[in-house]
């Protein structure tokens, strides 16, 4: 039996010696055959802030080599912060995780290494691995864009003709993708839907992150659909004091039988991730999936369309400064006056509206619901 360990999403401030995990987490890590995490931000020091809409995030090289000597094997880098600094970031990134020989997937300085799938033989497995981002800023998709360095985008065909070569020369292929909507606890429907799409192509798992936090999982056929896994380790700006109670996963393969898993949950506490005393309820986020999950995702889409609009569309729409506030308004006007802020592009504002596609499927769901009204 081979053991590959999957966690959520890493950015890290707070550790400068890049030891997220405490001890007894790490003694887990370390005993599957191979361990991966989505690394969400570039290293500090290169490139430039990119034009975009939201906060750029950047963590300390040692990050990379703490995470290696506490037992990682691979960094997923196809996410919606990887370009945050620019084509310098993602170089300095690879290079740093080539130095500390740990392997980098889903994010490169061309269209075609950014969708280059992994095949990794461990033990007497083969397993394909493909990494790949909804479409925010840094994503390499049909526009024509000046960087060629860039994430690969989930959407693109080329992740369907991925997953399907792999299956006929792999034992297992997963699929490791970054979509949806933010801090709710049921995925959306459009992203049940494209997951289901991949296992029929031959994904034998889908693990998803982005939300950050734990969502439920499901069976598709013999496939296993992980929606999100949450934050493993987050300690940017105003989650700088989450405890991030969710789970990563123990995946168990053996060749010719369905994969299969155990839950690994976890909580940060004094800047580290350790076991968590208490389970995050796998067994109610997935029951979720099913009766009620149609009145739940409706009130959801209906929800997000709100934020979407205070925050997004009257945004870019307005003259002003604005952050979906009165009191956020006014201090955003003061400071514009005095000097202190540059202000993003209304069209760059418009332009994650349009390209982000949780804010698209979740805004077309919002209004097709209120037009039936």
């Amino acid at each position: 039996m081979t053991k590959l360990f999957v966690c959520g999403d890493v950015v890290n401030y707070q550790n400068k010696d890049g030891i997220v995990c405490d001890p007894d987490l790490e003694a887990i890590v370390k005993s599957a055959d191979y361990s991966i995490c989505n690394f969400e931000a570039p290293i500090i020091g290169f490139g430039t802030p990119q034009p975009k809409s939201g906060p750029h995030l950047a963590q300390p090289a040692s990050t990379i080599t703490g995470l290696k000597q506490q037992g990682f094997d691979l960094l997923l880098l196809a996410n919606n912060h990887m370009f945050d600094y620019g084509t310098e970031g993602i170089v300095a990134t690879l290079n740093a995780a080539h130095l500390a020989s740990i392997e980098t997937l889903g994010a490169d300085v061309d269209e075609n290494s950014a969708y280059t799938p992994l095949i990794k033989k461990i033990g007497d497995i083969t397993v394909g691995i493909v990494n790949a981002c909804e479409a925010q800023f840094g994503v390499i998709d049909h526009f024509q864009r000046e960087e060629k360095a860039g994430y690969a985008w989930i959407n693109h065909p080329k992740i369907d003709t991925a997953v399907i070569a792999l299956k006929k020369e792999c034992d297992f292929v997963i699929v490791c993708a970054h979509a949806g909507l933010e801090n709710y606890s049921i995925p959306q429907k459009e992203w049940r839907v494209r997951y289901k799409h991949l296992c029929d192509l031959g994904a034998d798992v889908v693990i998803g992150s982005h939300p950050h936090v734990p969502q439920g999982y499901e069976e598709h056929n013999e496939s296993l659909i992980f929606y999100s896994l949450g934050n493993f380790y987050f300690d940017y700006g105003y989650a700088v004091n989450y405890e991030n109670h969710s789970y990563a996963v123990m995946l168990e393969l053996i060749k010719g039988k369905a994969p299969s898993f155990e839950a690994v949950h976890h909580i940060t506490q004094n800047k580290k991730v350790r076991l968590a005393d208490k389970e995050v309820d796998l067994k109610k986020l997935s029951e979720a999936l099913g009766s009620g999950y149609e009145t739940a995702h409706d009130e959801m889409n209906l929800r997000a369309y709100e934020n979407i609009v205070r925050c997004n569309l009257i945004t870019s729409a307005s003259k002003l400064p604005f952050d979906g506030t009165v009191r956020g308004t006014l201090k955003e006007i003061a400071a514009t006056i005095l000097g202190r802020r540059k202000h993003v592009k209304k069209p760059l504002t418009q332009l994650h509206f349009m390209r982000n596609e949780a804010y698209y499927y979740a805004a077309r769901h919002a209004l097709e619901i209120k037009a039936k009204s």
